[in-house]
């Protein structure tokens, strides 16, 4: 008995509600807890407790009771004699066995945890009256669904993952009906019963880690899903695009996939400044040949059929981007992760390496940091030498350099092997898709004419046997591959199906190019567009302006008034600004994307005070709260300053909009700013400015009370400098991108390529920058919370600490990476990470969290061996503490084949919920 336990003891009274006694070496329960007849709340995990004593039964208050973590064998029988027991948690012993009749006593609890036991079966048993709303038995020997479990119509949550479960009988569902959450991750099943169809009020699905290769068609009854996971199952992945439809696309998906093909297709884009031959090079590429005009006016697009390893027939669709600056603001509505950049430099010209730069930054956010091939044109007039170390050493998604002629194709066939080879490397190539749904594409694509009705269109899928719903589920699809335009959120273009997406955009670039609307600083009315759009059907007109609001170009200022912040006058309007006792907020940008300013003023339209906006500015009112929101291009900052009785609630407001605009531009991180308010800053027009989210880090840990002014040099009270910065955060958002076991199974394909590279004998800064790529590459919102860390050699980074957000920034998990060559008791780096990933990097007590080790012993199988013991005897370590005592460790050998990586997973307790730790041990010898 540990001597913390021992004075806990000593404090009990016969009135104590609370006692915990966790992680004390006990090996009975004491009998000093006797006395406490009006205990509520006992938890005593982490011991070595193999039974309950009879005495127990005297407990008649006892609501919640944890076993956590212990040495029993035996399902304790005398808790039923407890009646106002609400919660059990009995994981993490020995138990092997349970009697069907005790199994009903079980389920007159509410929530119930016997998990990670060693339970085989659990017996057929009539329960009449169950009480239970939540049930684990994850992580037990299972081989069958325990059909007693579908007499228990009470309950909500059930988890059976990580068992052995082969076969559920049919009507294993028709009695749980309130169901709300389901995990069965990690068995045996091949197949699902049809009453699953049943669960209508199912919110969350996990069937990942299976062996299912199809679906009963009753699982399109499942209507309330918001979640669903399907990874590592023989039914094959889904490609991105569905996934980004929720769990009614995910389904859908799989029920139409029946008779399937494997889509081979990819987009090339092409852009760079105006007149530097993109167009003459796309003709070069797909025809051998050159236009007879030089300038592309809006959006050009060509498919280019190519060979490559994977299909003969490989498709790629070129978009020929004009170079014009205000172009930028549509590109992100047609892009996919099936995206190639081609970037176009002119020989003739002297560019410097700010323009690379800032074309490269416009690719980088835009793409999601797609692949970058630049092609150096017109070599035949002039060569230029460029620095093709330092840029590949700062934009890493560059593949190759290029020096080629369009004109006279020199050096051309060597840029389309390249391109061949790209292309074939992309994420998500080779996709399974029904066969039906890319025979609807070839008649849509076969049709003359740039647009069709949502009626026809619906006409043609019903005529190939797709519902209704169905369709709508594909053309969502085929809006996302960017192959067709159908923006079902709008009441007004969901009526319409663009089948060529330049048509529409192309009709939007005339307006913004047009001279009489920038003479008019971005004003434009009906009237004017039957000269601008004449080339375009009248009726159509309305749909083009509506495209425009979509892609937040424009906003109607009267009735039929409509404006283009892009096109105003970049010059400050006069106002009056009083700047002293505003709260103040800044956004320090690396590369200012354009656009950003216009965008918020469309956003932000309804708030407008008194028409004050310009090109670079707007002030906003709510309320009798006020804001001056600016941007200064050269200094690539965002300035906003605030007065009035709600400011900290307007800031909220302000910030919301602008990281919606962060994230659409693949941009999450923005520095944000906020100025020091000590006595010599707080009226000044230039004080220290502290990093937002550093402070208020500090003020979450409760590590200082003070940070250092660099102006005064006097120490600042944190928590007062927070408190005028009261924001809370928005809802977290169900995708099943932020899967946890998504993020598992993506770590170790992640983890094999990092093995696939390990004998480049590159530094480590290099390996973890992999990672961060391919995490991006697989779709996940990734951000290095540091590389402050020394590695073992004391040169380069040995520690990085990742985070995946969602697209709200909310936070989903952390990874930390680092070096290891042993793992003896006496070790202290292995326990320093875990510290720091469970407690000082993670504010919000995540429930899975990540380790990849970079294993650099001779012998890898003594170094797993090691680790394992040394990760499982965390609780007898002094350097560990415990705040988060282990419950458990399991290794999880079946989630991959490779001989060079081991993955565990940690168990642990925070206050009596569980904690997961994933342990990756890669062999880089």
């Amino acid at each position: 008995m540990k001597p913390h336990i021992k004075n806990k003891l000593k404090d009990l009274k016969y009135n104590t509600h609370k006692v915990q006694l966790t992680t004390g070496r006990l090996k009975r329960i004491p009998n000093e807890l006797k006395i406490c007849t009006e205990v509520k709340y006992l938890d005593l995990f982490g011991n070595s407790i193999p039974e309950i004593p009879d005495w127990f039964f005297q407990f008649k208050r006892l609501e919640h009771l944890s076993l956590k973590n212990n040495t029993l064998k035996e399902l304790p029988t005398i808790v039923f004699t407890l009646e106002n027991i609400k919660y059990l948690n009995l994981a993490d012993n020995q138990i092997n066995l349970i009697d069907g009749h005790y199994f009903e006593n079980l389920m007159n609890i509410e929530k119930v945890d016997i998990s990670y036991n060693q339970i085989t079966l659990i017996p057929e048993h009539f329960i009449e009256y169950p009480k239970c709303k939540d049930l684990s038995i994850k992580g037990n020997r299972l081989q069958v669904f325990p059909k007693a479990i579908s007499d228990v119509y009470t309950l909500e949550k059930l988890d059976l993952s990580e068992n052995k479960i082969a076969s559920i009988e049919d009507d294993a569902f028709d009695c749980l009906e309130n169901l709300i959450e389901l995990d069965l991750s990690f068995n045996e099943l091949k197949y699902l019963p049809t009453s699953i169809g049943k669960l209508k009020k199912l919110k969350r699905l996990n069937l990942s880690g299976n062996k299912i290769s199809s679906l009963p068609k009753e699982f399109e009854n499942l209507t309330s899903l918001e979640f669903l996971d399907f990874d590592s199952n023989p039914i094959g992945k889904v490609p991105i695009e569905i996934s980004s439809q929720g769990a009614s696309g995910i389904i859908n998906y799989y029920l139409s996939l029946g008779d399937n093909v494997q889509l081979f297709e990819a987009k090339l884009l092409i852009v760079g400044q105006g007149n530097v031959g993109k167009t003459y090079l796309m003709n070069r590429l797909i025809h051998n040949s050159i236009p007879e005009t030089n300038t592309t006016e809006g959006i050009d697009i060509k498919s280019w059929k190519v060979k490559t390893q994977s299909s003969p027939d490989f498709r790629v669709n070129v978009w020929d981007f004009g170079g014009q600056e205000i172009y930028h603001s549509t590109h992100q509505f047609f892009l996919t992760n099936r995206s190639l950049y081609l970037l176009v430099w002119e020989a003739r010209t002297d560019q410097h390496l700010i323009s690379f730069d800032y074309w490269l930054n416009v690719i980088r956010l835009l793409s999601n940091n797609s692949p970058i091939i630049i092609v150096l044109n017109k070599i035949d007039e002039r060569i230029i030498n460029i620095d093709e170390r330092s840029l590949k050493a700062k934009f890493k998604n560059i593949v190759s350099f290029h020096q080629v002629s369009a004109s006279s194709g020199q050096n051309i066939d060597l840029l389309t092997t390249k391109i061949q080879d790209e292309i074939n490397s992309l994420p998500l190539i080779g996709d399974k898709l029904p066969k039906v749904w890319l025979e609807i594409r070839t008649i849509l694509e076969s049709l003359d004419s740039n647009y069709i009705s949502a009626e026809e269109y619906l006409n043609i899928c019903n005529q190939h046997g797709l519902s209704n719903q169905r369709a709508l589920f594909l053309s969502q699809y085929f809006h996302d591959l960017g192959v067709f335009l159908h923006f079902q959120d709008d009441n007004l273009l969901r009526n319409i199906l663009f089948l060529k997406p330049e048509w529409a955009t192309n009709a939007v670039y005339k307006i913004l190019d047009s001279k009489e609307v920038i003479a008019r600083n971005g004003e434009f009315d009906p009237d004017m567009l039957d000269s601008i759009l004449y080339e375009f059907q009248r009726d159509k007109h309305p749909y083009i302006v509506t495209l425009m609001k979509k892609f937040e170009l424009c906003f109607e200022v009267e009735q039929s008034i409509f404006l283009i912040p892009e096109l105003l006058k970049p010059e400050k309007l006069e106002f009056d600004w009083d700047y002293n006792d505003n709260l103040r907020f800044e956004y320090h940008y690396d590369f200012m994307p354009a656009g950003i300013m216009a965008r918020f003023i469309v956003r932000t339209r309804k708030l407008i005070y008194d028409k004050t906006f310009w090109k670079n500015g707007v002030i906003i009112q709510r309320e009798n709260t006020r804001a001056l929101i600016t941007t200064d291009q050269y200094s690539r900052k965002l300035f906003i300053w605030i007065h009035g009785n709600n400011a900290s609630f307007l800031l909220e407001i302000i910030r919301k909009e602008l990281n919606d605009i962060h994230q659409s531009l693949n941009y999450p991180d923005v520095p944000e700013k906020i100025p020091c308010n000590c006595p010599e800053c707080i009226n000044s027009m230039t004080p220290h400015l502290f990093n937002y989210v550093f402070v208020r880090r500090i003020g979450t840990e409760n590590t200082f009370k003070t940070i250092p002014c660099e102006v005064s040099a006097t120490g600042v009270n944190v928590h007062k400098l927070l408190g005028l910065y009261k924001i809370d955060n928005v809802e977290p958002e169900n995708n099943p991108m932020y899967s946890l076991d998504k993020i598992l199974n993506d770590l170790i394909e992640i983890g094999s390529r990092i093995l696939e590279r390990k004998f480049q004998k590159r530094i480590e800064n290099l390996i973890n920058d992999d990672i961060v790529d391919l995490l991006r590459t697989q779709g996940h919102n990734v951000a290095d919370q540091t590389r402050s860390g020394i590695s073992s050699n004391s040169k380069d980074a040995g520690e990085l600490d990742i985070m995946i957000r969602m697209n709200n920034g909310i936070p989903v998990t952390i990874i930390e990476c680092f070096r290891l060559e042993s793992c003896g008791p006496k070790n202290t780096v292995v326990s320093g990470h875990l510290i720091k990933l469970l407690s000082k990097y993670d504010t919000h007590e995540l429930q899975r969290k990540f380790i990849i080790v970079f294993g650099e012993a001779e012998r890898f199988d003594n170094l797993w061996v090691s680790y394992s013991h040394y990760i499982r005897n965390l609780n007898s370590n002094d350097s560990y503490g415990n705040k988060y005592p282990i419950s458990g460790f399991s290794v999880r050998d079946e989630l991959h084949s490779f001989a060079n990586m081991k993955v565990g997973i940690s168990r642990h307790d925070n206050n009596g919920e569980t904690v997961e730790v994933v342990h990756i041990l890669l062999n880089m010898k």
